[in-house]
């Protein structure tokens, strides 16, 4: 018995529009759910390149104070070189006029020369002469001048002389 005239179609529970819909929406729970999913990784990149970055700065920061460690330094002894320099320079100055106020008449055998003291030992034919000659332009320079004499079996003297130049105050 039929009550029909057209034969019975298959009915689905969800209709067709609903299924496009469920379709679309999972299609865009997925996207989200990957577009996350790469933000996540991303993020994860840049943590560790920006820790990287940081480890860099820190090398670098290390390095710069290593240079300038030693840019101090090689100030420091291009500032010392200088004053040795001039030290020198001074000094070669100071010894040239010495050699200068020496006479003839008297030999030197022995120098000494520090900081700020001048001991010189050699041999004079006369007191006299020391002190005309050779004493009175050390006193003139230094501060304190004491010589000491010893005779010599042939008349001349060896003699000690320590002069002294004290800071003035």
């Amino acid at each position: 018995m039929r009550y029909s005239f057209t034969s019975p179609l298959p009915k689905s529970i969800i209709s067709r529009l609903t299924k496009i819909w469920i379709f679309y929406i999972i299609l865009s729970v997925m996207i989200v759910y990957l577009s996350g999913l790469y933000l996540n990784i991303e993020r994860n990149t840049l943590r560790s390149n920006m820790e990287i970055a940081e480890s860099n700065i820190n090398t670098q920061d290390e390095q710069i104070a290593k240079i300038q460690a030693d840019i101090n330094r090689l100030q420091y002894e291009l500032n010392l070189d200088n004053t040795n320099k001039f030290y020198n320079s001074e000094l070669k100055s100071a010894l040239l006029k010495l050699f200068e106020l020496i006479p003839n008449q008297i030999t030197i055998t022995q120098i000494s020369l520090e900081e700020k003291r001048l001991v010189l030992k050699g041999i004079t034919p006369s007191r006299e002469i020391y002190s005309f000659l050779l004493q009175a332009p050390l006193k003139s320079i230094f501060t304190t001048s004491r010589v000491d004499f010893f005779p010599l079996p042939n008349g001349w003297y060896n003699f000690t002389s320590i002069s002294v130049l004290k800071e003035e105050q």
